[in-house]
């Protein structure tokens, strides 16, 4: 099951402009080109009829559905009923869609606040002082012991 959301106008002519495209590059395009090759080359060796677009057109859709008529093989589109999903996997899509875009938001906000700010006012408030009162954790025994512990082992 596939779900095409179409909001507004805006996306009534992005559809319209779709579906333009696809007729203009899949029907009158080859039909243009299906004219100019008849009237180049079958009107001045064999003395047809000169054809316009329209003519054209109809000619390249006779052209593609004899090909797809006499072709044995496969036809290339084919077109069955896809198997539905059931309420527990709509549910499980629905679920896992909300927690992706809870990790986007996130995320979102996560990057905002990795952004750092220089702050130097607290840097130049430091002095000798200050850094004498900071004290570092090593271990629980005796560091003295453990100096020489590991001396003993580099040796």
């Amino acid at each position: 099951m596939k779900i095409i959301q179409i909001n507004g106008f805006r996306g009534l002519l992005a559809v319209a402009f779709i579906g333009i495209c696809l007729f203009a590059g899949f029907v009158v395009f080859p039909g243009l080109v299906s004219m100019h090759l008849w009237n180049k080359y079958l009107v001045n060796l064999a003395s047809f009829p000169v054809i316009d677009l329209f003519q054209g057109t109809l000619l390249w859709g006779i052209a593609a559905v004899s090909y797809f008529i006499l072709s044995k093989g496969e036809n290339p589109v084919s077109f069955k009923r896809v198997n539905e999903l059931n309420n527990s996997e709509v549910n499980n899509i629905i679920r896992q869609a909300k927690i992706q875009a809870q990790i986007k938001k996130l995320n979102r906000e996560i990057q905002k606040t990795d952004k750092f700010e220089k702050n130097t006012d607290n840097l130049l408030n430091i002095n000798n002082k200050d850094l004498s009162d900071i004290k570092t954790f090593i271990s629980n025994s005796d560091s003295s012991a453990n100096d020489e512990d590991k001396i003993s082992n580099i040796k």
